[in-house]
């Protein structure tokens, strides 16, 4: 069975050639470069400035969100356009989501939902022509994956809001031009009638923004003292956030999907080939191929889970439980490869080897697996939210939020 993208409609042939044409153009000159992961200790500012200027040549053509209405910074083309510019930049080991380090993925398609008509003219172009850089700062010091006990607060005063906590664990090593967070605005409130999402400038006074080293690269912690945010920056209204951050999380947590796969394993089954123990390639060894088969196995079925949320998505009929359904088998997968990945290779998989593209470096797989365990909340945020959608437990099934 085939479950390949299908052959191009007729109406996107020329798209395609037009596209292939463009990219390859932009990539040349460029084949130096070794991509970077979303969490890195690589923090290459060559690949960096050349990633944000090829974002934002998609985005001034409407490319780097093309299926967004014009008017706000979308070219209003259709899914067929959508697949050829996201297979095309695969070519080249990118992807719409991820060509440079911004959370507009995210940011974008919640302000479709959930922002006024003045701001999505406001607010999106800028995001989806890739301007600027927006983080996500949800996680605090003492909140844990209980996002609902948010405790950094957004007081109102006036036209404003006084914000004052810390978020940790987010961004990376360059400053973001605004951070998307989540607020309580009635410290009395009932636990989620008392929140609130914020659009942040980075650059109000009261934002400070440090370093914190860690396994999978640098993160940040952000302190808000007295920061004064105007209220046009509130997104959904006050005391709604919850029903935003459900919107939000639902991407966050696999309901985006992607169309390309992991190209780990080709590089996986090359070092097998070419490796010799004992005078026989690795692959030679019955365990080693077991071993490559059953990660071979995991990363396609990672990539069918990913493709049918994909589909879900922009079809906009949003599959149940597809999302943590998603997550959770790639958190545990990532695991499971790290590990095989130390059978296989032994002390070669904790190497770092800065010749190849980080995702598909043994040793960023090896760190990936623990690493990547609490990013988005734990295993048991998925496991939870997976039984509310198929009710289990619950006289109800709890259905997915609306995602664009």
């Amino acid at each position: 069975m085939d479950f390949n993208v299908s052959a191009d409609p007729p109406q996107v042939v020329e798209f395609r050639k037009e596209v292939s044409a463009w990219i390859a153009e932009q990539m040349r000159g460029h084949e130096h470069l070794r991509w970077s992961a979303s969490w890195s200790t690589r923090e290459d500012e060559e690949e960096y400035r050349f990633r944000r200027g090829l974002a934002q040549k998609l985005g001034a053509k409407g490319w780097l969100f093309p299926m967004f209405p014009k008017e706000y910074g979308g070219a209003g083309l259709t899914i067929d356009h959508q697949l050829v510019l996201e297979t095309e930049l695969f070519k080249f080991g990118l992807n719409l989501s991820h060509v440079f380090y911004t959370l507009a993925r995210i940011v974008a398609p919640v302000l479709i939902r959930w922002g006024t008509e003045e701001q999505k003219r406001e607010f999106l172009p800028p995001i989806t022509r890739a301007e600027i850089c927006v983080w996500q700062v949800l996680t605090e010091p003492h909140g844990g994956s209980d996002l609902a006990n948010v405790q950094t607060k957004a007081i109102r005063d006036g036209n404003e809001y006084v914000v004052n906590g810390q978020k940790v664990m987010v961004g990376h090593h360059l400053p973001p031009d605004y951070l998307w967070t989540i607020v309580c605005t009635n410290p009395q409130g009932k636990r989620h009638e008392n929140l609130a999402w914020l659009h942040i400038p980075a650059n109000l006074p009261g934002i400070e923004i440090q370093h914190m080293y860690m396994m999978m690269g640098i993160k940040n912690s952000v302190f808000f003292d007295n920061v004064r945010v105007p209220a046009k920056y509130l997104i959904g209204g006050e005391n709604n956030g919850w029903k935003v951050a459900n919107t939000h999380l639902e991407l966050e947590h696999g309901g985006d999907g992607r169309i390309g796969m992991d190209p780990l394993i080709e590089r996986v089954v090359e070092y097998c080939r070419s490796t010799h123990i004992g005078g026989k390639p690795i692959l030679e060894d019955p365990r080693a191929r077991e071993l490559v088969a059953d990660m071979m196995i995991d990363l396609n079925t990672l990539r069918r889970f990913n493709q049918r949320n994909y589909w879900h998505r922009f079809t906009k009929k949003p599959h149940p439980y597809g999302g943590p359904q998603q997550r959770y088998f790639q958190r545990m997968m990532r695991l499971r490869n790290g590990e095989r990945l130390q059978s296989l290779m032994g002390a070669d998989a904790l190497v770092q080897d800065l010749s190849v593209h980080e995702v598909v470096d043994f040793e960023y797989a090896v760190r990936t697996g623990p690493g990547q365990l609490h990013g988005g909340g734990t295993l048991d945020t998925d496991r939870l939210i997976f039984a509310r959608r198929l009710g289990l437990g619950r006289p109800t099934k709890e259905t997915a939020p609306e995602t664009h």
